[in-house]
């Protein structure tokens, strides 16, 4: 269940988005954005976090209706249920963990770009357990389409997507990009850029390395 989005489709999405959030100080200037205000006011979703699965896979979940979410205790050995309202959007514990900050920021803006995209077509059937989305460890921030492609693979691939398309927002990515090199933003083309340089872009935006340089390939910035 997904909508055909182009890549020029998401860009163009995210910046009708940001267009609107906080009058757009994100496309004028290079910046982090503030994921959790982006998530609780702008889109009025609630942010938790819980034991999402056993093995640890699972970094974060959508629910698309209130009802009941199983979760596992503090020892990962038992599953027990919580109330969920509609717009909750879980963060796995052990994703607080992890090294880099902004596998933290970006599991978020990934949950939320599901809820932008994904939640009319999530609704709730009688008998049925309540509508989500699980993104697990191999979808988060891995956006490479490599066909054949299920349904999920389309939707993990689409929230990824946009996901960096608002996260790390092309105009100031291009504006950040273009300073560093002493040039022009219409005079940016694919370049070989350091592992320090992207990692001096990653750090603006507080993302990671790996999603900034996935980022620049996106917008045809960097060379293979």
């Amino acid at each position: 269940m997904y909508h055909e989005y182009t890549p020029e489709r998401l860009e163009k999405k995210a910046i009708e988005i940001l267009s609107a959030y906080r009058d757009g100080e994100l496309l004028r200037k290079p910046m982090a954005m503030d994921v959790d205000h982006f998530a609780e006011f702008h889109f009025k979703a609630t942010i938790d976090f819980a034991n999402l699965s056993q093995d640890e896979l699972t970094l974060g979940c959508t629910c698309f209706n209130a009802g009941i979410l199983m979760v596992w205790d503090d020892e990962r050995e038992n599953e027990y249920p919580i109330d969920v309202e509609r717009g909750y959007i879980f963060i796995d514990n052990h994703v607080l963990e992890y090294e880099v900050e902004g596998r933290v920021r970006f599991t978020i803006i990934h949950e939320c770009s599901h809820w932008i995209l994904h939640k009319r077509f999530y609704y709730q059937k009688p008998g049925c357990p309540i509508p989500k989305i699980n993104c697990s460890v191999y979808h988060i921030e891995n956006w490479t389409k490599r066909p054949p492609m299920t349904d999920e693979d389309i939707r993990e691939w689409q929230a990824n997507r946009l996901g960096a398309a608002l996260i790390m927002p092309a105009p100031t990515v291009k504006m950040l990009m273009a300073d560093k090199l002493k040039v022009q933003v219409d005079k940016l083309s694919a370049v070989c850029v350091s592992e320090q340089f992207i990692q001096e872009m990653a750090d603006v935006y507080n993302v990671s390395k790996a999603a900034m340089t996935k980022r620049l390939r996106d917008l045809d910035l960097l060379l293979q």
